[in-house]
């Protein structure tokens, strides 16, 4: 049996996939090399990024 909480954590963990992903592509789109370091630096900081927006939209009352 599903945990009852389930449906929400997959809608949170699609929302910060989500984000994540247009926040790597952008940064990837908008940095001048493209190197393993720049890769790594972009991953981490759009994981950050992601996790401050699906905060965000947390705090602000949005689910």
């Amino acid at each position: 049996m599903a945990h009852p909480r389930a449906p929400g954590a997959l809608a949170t963990a699609a929302e910060l996939l989500g984000w994540w992903a247009v926040l790597t592509v952008l940064w990837i789109v908008l940095i001048s090399s493209v190197d393993t370091l720049e890769w790594v630096v972009g991953v981490l900081a759009a994981l950050l990024a992601a996790c401050a927006a699906c905060g965000a939209r947390r705090a602000s009352g949005g689910r």
